[in-house]
């Protein structure tokens, strides 16, 4: 990945995480970090083996904070921080991406513009959806909350 601020990171990670999950939904899936990041493991001198990158450890650190909001649900990490296992939306999660924008009701739900986005590449696409998802997700919180 280029240089980008760890928001920008994330949006990107959690908008693929999403889309994958959205577009394989209800049949879990794992996702593996060597499909999202360049490289996934590097050499580590001292323990004389591979490791996960600094950039698979975001990613998994991005697919654990998802899981946490409640937006996915996934097995507990194997310690290599390489794997997502059984990764699946939760009703929270696809409900928020099951959503389509107030004011163009014509439009395709945010998970729809999110696996579109996703695939094709459009990183910006990708973190602007991701930012109304949260914001969304967030707001749902705070109504069941009340």
């Amino acid at each position: 990945m280029t240089q980008t601020s760890n928001i920008e990171k994330f949006d990107e990670f959690s908008g693929q995480v999403l889309a994958s999950f959205y577009n394989s939904f209800p049949v879990p899936i794992n996702l593996q970090a060597r499909d999202f990041v360049e490289q996934p493991t590097q050499y580590d001198e001292s323990s004389q083996c591979d490791r996960a990158s600094p950039d698979a450890v975001f990613f998994i650190a991005t697919v654990e904070w998802l899981r946490r909001a409640g937006y996915i649900h996934a097995d507990e990490q194997d310690g290599n921080d390489r794997i997502v296992k059984n990764g699946v939306l939760t009703a929270k999660g696809l409900e928020v991406l099951k959503i389509k924008p107030t004011s163009l009701t014509d439009e395709p739900s945010l998970g729809d513009q999110l696996a579109d986005a996703a695939k094709k590449g459009s990183s910006d696409a990708v973190r602007k959806a991701v930012t109304e998802i949260m914001s969304l997700g967030a707001r749902l919180m705070l109504q069941t909350l009340n």
